[in-house]
């Protein structure tokens, strides 16, 4: 386990969770803040990346193929 600051990502597997989800396609994961429009996260290292969606995955963070999931409800 790498020992990278993840202390600017946090917030999407803690007190944010329940605003993100991880949209999963053919080439991996994508953060997306659900909303009108959802927003991706787009981390460019890819280990960084690789820690920040094991994170969400290990918290629970819903994980959807269909882009139309990434809508803010309510």
């Amino acid at each position: 386990m790498s020992d990278r600051d993840l202390s600017e990502y946090e917030r999407m597997w803690t007190r944010e969770r329940d605003l993100w989800v991880l949209f999963r396609s053919d080439t991996g994961y994508l953060p997306i803040l659900k909303g009108s429009p959802p927003m991706a996260k787009v981390i460019c290292d890819q280990e960084l990346e690789e820690l920040v969606v094991s994170r969400m995955i290990a918290a629970g963070v819903a994980v959807v193929a269909d882009l139309g999931d990434c809508q803010a409800v309510g």
